[in-house]
């Protein structure tokens, strides 16, 4: 399932009172409300379009509260939307709430409740899995596989009157690695070169572009053996990079520029591989001048 199956589910006009959308990337959450709302009659949203977030905080909603907004009549529209922001966080005692309201929906509402799962890459995070709900909802699991997620793309930069090619996307999508909403915002920056074609030489102007050249210049570098010039290059760009995003592209270039028979091939991988697990790690300040250094070492004579 993906988020296109959410989209299958507005054309059947939302037929469950119920769903539970799960999702890993913020950029699912930012979308999939974005569509609910755009379902919405614009004279009617103020009226049946509600975003509420149960996590604690100045804008913290109670159960209760929610229960009674999807109880409420719809005004101007057939029924009313309620988004509720991150369920993952709902406490034991509102569980029976909701579970009482399962049982008996109101007709006059559509309930959605987004549900952040934890990311296996994410480290930092030691909480424990949820017990699983005591009662069964129409679910969604809003991720999108490979070719979704450009197909998605290429009707975005459709939209502004524009095209992109399949290998561009593929280069952006490597560099983002398995960020969803860093893969859209890098995107949204392709639209402001104002080119009618997007290609991967477009990618590597609007992600990495300095007056200093580009971290594809700085893999050029390493895979020549030029310790010197590569780390040069990279000092000159380092203060707009990501340094995830670096990696990735780092990652991306020297794949496309190293045989996998090649005996380099698994010492850059073991490289990246190490310093990839520091970046995500409690300690992420590691000096990618030193990955550069020990990378350019590799193919030095």
């Amino acid at each position: 399932m993906s988020l296109l199956h959410l989209d299958d589910e507005r054309k059947k006009g939302f037929p469950s009172p119920v769903y539970l959308l799960n999702y890993k990337d913020y950029f699912y959450l930012v979308e999939s409300i974005r569509l609910l709302r755009d379902s919405v009659d614009e004279g009617g949203r103020t009226f049946n379009f509600d975003v509420y977030d149960i996590e604690a905080g100045n804008e913290q909603a109670s159960m209760a509260e929610i229960i009674d907004t999807v109880n409420m009549a719809s005004l101007f529209a057939t029924r009313r939307f309620i988004c509720v922001r991150n369920f993952q966080k709902i406490k034991k005692g509102d569980i029976a709430r909701l579970a009482r309201y399962v049982e008996s929906p109101s007709s006059m509402s559509v309930l959605f409740l987004f549900n952040q799962m934890k990311d296996s890459k994410d480290k930092k995070d030691k909480s424990p899995d949820k017990a699983p709900l005591p009662f069964s909802l129409k679910t969604i699991t809003l991720d999108f596989n490979e070719h979704e997620l450009f197909d998605w793309a290429q009707k975005k930069i459709g939209s502004y009157g524009f095209t992109i090619t399949k290998e561009a996307l593929k280069s952006l999508k490597d560099v983002c690695e398995d960020s969803v909403s860093k893969f859209a915002n890098e995107l949204e920056k392709l639209t402001l070169l104002g080119r009618k074609k997007i290609d991967i030489a477009d990618v590597e102007e609007a992600v990495f572009g300095t007056k200093g050249g580009t971290i594809f210049q700085v893999a050029g570098s390493i895979v020549k053996g030029d310790k010197s010039n590569a780390i040069a290059k990279y000092v000159e760009i380092r203060d707009g990079l990501v340094d995830i995003m670096a990696l990735g592209a780092l990652n991306w270039q020297l794949e496309g520029k190293i045989q996998t028979n090649n005996p380099a091939f698994l010492k850059c991988y073991e490289q990246l591989s190490d310093v990839d697990k520091r970046l995500r790690g409690a300690n992420p300040a590691y000096p990618l001048e030193l990955l550069i250094y020990n990378l350019s070492d590799i193919f030095s004579p």
